[in-house]
């Protein structure tokens, strides 16, 4: 399932693949901090619910 995270230094909105755990249908694993594709900036995975793209 993709999700999408918007970066707290442009706004610009991030999008990533999450990677199912276990045999549980609503768990996603996403990195727990990232780099923005727009500027460069480090952030950090808020916790869930997440949106989904």
């Amino acid at each position: 399932m993709e999700f999408v995270f918007d970066c707290g230094w442009c706004g610009g909105e991030n999008f990533f693949v999450g990677k199912q755990v276990g045999f549980w249908v609503d768990k996603w694993e996403v990195p727990s901090e990232w780099d923005c594709c727009y500027c460069d900036g480090i952030n950090t995975t808020p916790d869930p619910p997440w949106t989904e793209a």
